[in-house]
């Protein structure tokens, strides 16, 4: 842990700044694995379909694991993706019932929304996890390959999990941002009222 002294507020004296470098790493973590695991499931898929692409057509010859890799990759970076999408609201939702409402009718229909996602969320990791267990019980493999199965059927509850993080992260600010006077969500009935 490294720290700095810096003068702030004129006479106070000097004031000790810490960095901790754990915040700053799960800070990034937090506004950015859903980025950077969409690439990295984005990137292996171009590049197993490439891969295969080339050996059929050029080769004449292909994997026996290439199509599997490349559609559980997209799973993966589908749910991986829905995470990203429920953090920032860019979902597919209609909202122009709940625009009708005041602020503090959006504001419950918001938290009501998102208490009916964390339901569905939970329920779906419950239910999956319990599909990724027995797959590792009965040691389920990769047709193509050697590999356990539960690494690709494991996306359903990893993704879930992060959407219910998100749900709640978004909860949480959504309160703030209601309790603080600040417009809801970008809500275009907020933005009005806040110029």
């Amino acid at each position: 842990m490294s720290t700095g002294q810096s003068r702030e507020g004129g006479g106070r004296g000097p004031q000790l700044v810490v960095f901790d470098p754990l915040s700053r790493v799960l800070k990034w973590l937090d506004q950015n694995v859903e980025y950077w695991l969409s690439f990295f499931f984005y990137s292996l898929l171009t590049l197993i379909i490439v891969t295969e692409v080339f050996r059929r057509y050029a080769l004449n010859s292909s994997t026996t694991f290439g199509e599997e890799f490349a559609r559980y990759a997209f799973i993966w970076l589908a749910y991986v993706a829905t995470a990203r999408g429920v953090r920032n609201r860019s979902h597919l939702s209609i909202d122009m019932l709940r625009e009708r409402f005041g602020r503090t009718g959006r504001f419950v229909l918001y938290l009501f929304s998102d208490a009916c996602f964390l339901t569905l969320g939970v329920i779906v990791v419950y239910t999956s996890a319990q599909f990724v267990i027995g797959g590792i019980q009965f040691d389920q493999r990769f047709t193509g390959s050697d590999l356990p199965l539960w690494l690709a059927t494991s996306a359903v509850p990893v993704g879930w999990l992060l959407v219910c993080l998100r749900v709640v992260q978004r909860s949480v600010a959504l309160t703030r941002a209601y309790r603080t006077g600040a417009p809801l969500v970008g809500s275009a009935a907020d933005k009005l009222a806040g110029e």
